[in-house]
């Protein structure tokens, strides 16, 4: 008789965290873990969890059934093959394509593409059939936001029926959909089923296209970050690579958060380009078991022929490949007769490679999400690997910010690695930050560009702290003088009645952006803080709703926070010399007016931190 397997402690603890949210009272729960850590196997032991099966058991026996959405064919059958070793006895069904899942099962894993299929009519024919789904599980949650998932969990009872969509194109979301939606939300927990659970896993709960999920789950309720999956030795070490290339992204379009596929391509699947990342390959990355990822079909091609033309076997992946060419190309890659597969859109989710030692980024992306899913898929671990090589190839890019090796841990995209295990990289960033706590590294990589650890070491030393950041392209269309004060974090600050009033916007836990506004008296007092909006889609939106609320309720000070004002222009006042002298901020040459309200503001920011 089998056995169900064992659980790691981490996978335990994220069991019980969701069967506790459950008895507080909240029912859509999003889990993060990174990719390579399980999630499959730690959603197919929801069903014998304690505290999970007791309360299923409160139901009737036809009435415990448990829901799986993903949206890949691959998901489908790896988790039908978890769920059966985690619960013998219990029968599995797969609800996709010419598949169908009978009456009597008491697990139905399906593809959002076949239940949104003619306006959800099989999803409709499912609860029909089923009657209700008691546990609903979403695999690859992040891509919740859009409107093909709100409009099936509308269906399943866990949305108000005014977030329905009938858009049927998974990865499509807008402002005024989620706006629609967050509205509905307010209202609908105080009548919404309960008798029912909705659980997402997601190793990065961001879209790329700012679509947060808030829109869709109540809470994180449990989260195990990458660095301490590598630390606890669930997942092996990485060696980052940066190959600085020569192409230029700067006429690349984006859309929705993310490049244009058709104008990255251009740009990138170059001959030369392909011959350096084969070139770094060799020198970083040969002999390890290799996935590359491309922007489309025709770079993937162009580069497996350019590593089968340096004596390298290679073979290329996309969805255009042929199912049985592609399990027969992923067959030879685990037996060892393939070195690399090059790929596009195929390997990202839902791919089980463990022996993978080396990622190679032929694709440049903006999103934080995409290239950790890329990672993960070397990180696994596997008897004959310690550690996983990454090479980023990371083109010209003033416009755009590219995600690398570092954002992995949290640290700033612009690091420039040079194979050092990336928590080495870490710990010797956290001493350069604690050493020089107001050396502002956005604005050096701003002034310098990319900088390796000894650079940055160096850099730190002289740089001036007080060179106030640029807003980059979040600052356009704003006519209002904000302060950067971190990743994402704006600051703008005004007399107010009594003392100071802060304007702050900040990013959430689910991707999403909030206005704060906090007064502080001038003599003694306590601070008086609220909330003026939650929820906004990118940080973009937030600063111009935030402006907004400065024209409509602080109409005096719009003269003063003014960016082009002509009193900034003007030389600065011996009032404001006087403050940056207490603040020990030294004063630069013909300071202007303007000049000294931003390093005023700038200085006060950091105490503040």
């Amino acid at each position: 008789m089998s056995t169900a397997p064992t659980l790691r402690p981490y996978q335990t603890a994220c069991l019980e965290a969701i069967a506790k949210a459950r008895e507080a009272g909240q029912n859509r729960l999003l889990v993060k873990k990174p990719t390579g850590t399980g999630k499959t196997l730690a959603f197919a032991a929801l069903l014998r969890q304690p505290a999970i099966r007791e309360w299923l058991d409160t139901f009737p026996a036809t009435e415990r059934k448990m829901l799986v959405i993903a949206h890949r064919e691959e998901l489908l059958d790896q988790a039908a093959e978890k769920i059966r070793a985690a619960n013998p006895g219990v029968q599995v069904s797969i609800e996709q394509g010419e598949r169908h899942a009978n009456r009597w099962s008491d697990v139905v894993i399906a593809s959002i593409q076949s239940l949104a299929a003619r306006k959800f009519t099989r999803l409709q024919r499912l609860l029909r059939q089923q009657h209700v789904f008691r546990l609903v599980i979403v695999d690859e949650a992040h891509h919740c936001g859009a409107p093909t998932y709100r409009t099936a969990l509308v269906h399943l009872g866990f949305l108000p029926p005014a977030d329905a969509s009938d858009e049927e194109n998974i990865e499509a979301a807008s402002f005024d959909d989620v706006a629609v939606m967050t509205k509905a939300l307010e209202a609908w927990d105080t009548q919404a089923p309960q008798d029912r659970l909705l659980v997402g896993f997601t190793a990065t709960p961001n879209r790329s296209d700012a679509i947060g999920l808030g829109c869709v789950f109540q809470t994180i309720v449990y989260s195990y970050n990458l660095r301490d999956a590598i630390s606890d030795g669930w997942l092996v070490p990485i060696t980052p690579w940066v190959v600085e290339t020569q192409e230029s992204l700067d006429d690349v379009r984006v859309h929705h958060g993310e490049f244009n596929q058709k104008d990255l391509a251009e740009a990138v699947n170059k001959s030369r380009r392909n011959l350096l990342a084969v070139a770094a390959w060799q020198e970083h990355g040969q002999g390890r078991p290799t996935l590359a990822f491309t922007v489309d079909v025709t770079h993937a091609h162009a580069l497996a022929e350019t590593f089968r033309d340096a004596k390298t076997r290679a073979l290329a992946l996309s969805g255009e490949t042929p199912k049985d060419d592609r399990r027969l190309t992923l067959r030879q890659f685990l037996d060892g007769q393939i070195d690399v597969i090059t790929n596009c859109q195929v390997l990202t989710e839902g791919t089980d490679l463990p022996l993978t030692s080396c990622i190679v980024h032929a694709k440049p992306t903006k999103s934080a999400t995409a290239y950790e899913q890329m990672c993960g898929r070397g990180l696994r671990i596997w008897p004959t690997k310690s550690n996983c090589v990454v090479i980023d190839l990371v083109d010209v890019a003033r416009r755009h910010s590219l995600q690398a090796a570092p954002v992995l841990y949290g640290l700033p995209p612009g690091l420039k690695t040079e194979g050092q295990p990336l928590q080495e990289i870490a710990d010797t960033f956290e001493r350069i930050q604690e050493q020089y706590p107001q050396f502002d590294l956005e604005a050096a990589m701003q002034q310098y560009g990319r900088l390796t650890l000894a650079q940055l070491q160096a850099t730190a030393t002289t740089f001036d702290v007080w060179t106030v950041p640029d807003l980059g392209e979040v600052g356009a269309g704003l006519t209002m003088n904000w302060i950067k004060v971190g990743l994402d974090r704006y600051r703008l600050q005004y007399p107010w009645q009594d003392g100071t009033e802060i304007l702050r916007v900040e990013p959430d836990l689910v991707g999403h952006f909030d206005i704060s506004c906090t007064l502080r008296p001038r003599e003694s007092g306590s601070v008086r803080q609220r909330t003026l909006a939650a929820g906004i889609v990118s940080a973009q939106a937030a600063l111009a709703l935030a402006e907004g609320f400065v024209h409509n309720d602080r109409r005096q000070v719009l003269r003063l926070k003014d960016r082009d004002a002509a009193w900034r222009t003007v030389p600065a006042s011996d009032k404001q010399i006087s403050l940056l002298q207490r603040l020990r901020v030294p004063i630069p040459r013909n300071l202007t007016k303007g000049h000294a309200s931003d390093l005023i503001d700038l200085a006060q920011a950091r105490r503040a931190r």
